[in-house]
């Protein structure tokens, strides 16, 4: 049997001029990733860089996400070539990858996870994102180079610097860049300060990035964490909406059910 392209929901969503909806998944419960299908969450982020999961319970992830028809991307834990190309062998349709700073390291990114001409991603047919067959696998091949995503975080000040070096490596139309405000804002403290959360600094990176978005079609993934803040966010230019964490609205939930019936 030849290659089953699946579609990548994240994509099909951008063409339509829509924002693709999805989730962070901590807890790599399969069940959650089920329910965020049922109730028409288009894709979820699976977080390996501040978990524990591992390359096993991912997969079986991936393999929730296709039975239920959402796509998956993982955050892996570091630009380690082997993890990335795990990523991609077991079925995910996009790799984020944490404190990305230079276009070598979006280089390294690249190599890793595309083939070639445009990679160096080792090829091997018996894995699970090529139905564990040669048959059909070149088309596998193109299939993943025109349709998985690569998606580098900026996190730090030097990565913001060299954005415009960054956005220029990436694949209009197939990658994506994530900004991690959280940390280039504790960055930004010095020893003895609070975190300042309207630090100037924000609003003039933030603009960077939003204007490099729109001449190079590379969009931005952004997380809020409420629909007012999801408003805000897509004001901004986020054209990727990641809604909160799934152990954070577990944990605000049950925050509430004890302050109602106890409090």
């Amino acid at each position: 049997m030849s290659f089953r392209p699946k579609p990548n929901r994240i994509l099909e969503t951008l063409k339509k001029g829509e924002i693709p909806l999805g989730m962070e998944v901590n807890t790599g419960n399969p069940s959650i990733i089920e329910i965020l299908a049922y109730t028409g969450f288009d894709f979820y982020m699976l977080d390996m860089e501040h978990t524990r999961l591992n390359l096993e319970t991912m997969e079986h992830c991936i393999r929730a996400a296709d039975a239920t028809g959402i796509t998956t991307i993982v955050r892996v834990t570091e630009n380690a070539p082997g993890l990335i190309r795990h990523v991609q062998e077991a079925g995910a349709q996009g790799v984020v990858v944490p404190r990305v700073r230079t276009p070598k390291d979006v280089q390294k990114i690249i190599d890793a996870f595309r083939y070639g001409p445009e990679g160096k991603c080792g090829v091997c047919p018996l894995v699970r994102a090529a139905n564990y067959s040669d048959e059909g696998y070149e088309e596998y091949i193109e299939y993943c180079n025109n349709n998985n995503m690569i998606i580098p975080l900026l996190e730090d000040k030097t990565g913001f610097e060299n954005a415009g070096e960054i956005f220029a490596l990436l694949k209009p139309d197939v990658d994506a860049i994530g900004t991690g405000m959280g940390d280039l804002r504790f960055s930004l403290r010095k020893p003895g300060q609070k975190v300042d959360r309207q630090h100037p600094y924000i609003k003039e990176v933030a603009d960077k990035v939003a204007a490099l978005s729109r001449k190079t079609g590379v969009p931005i993934m952004d997380m809020a964490f409420s629909p007012e803040g999801a408003m805000e966010t897509i004001a901004r230019g986020t054209k990727i909406l990641l809604y909160s964490l799934d152990q954070m609205l577990f944990y605000n939930l049950c925050r509430d059910i004890v302050k109602a019936v106890k409090g």
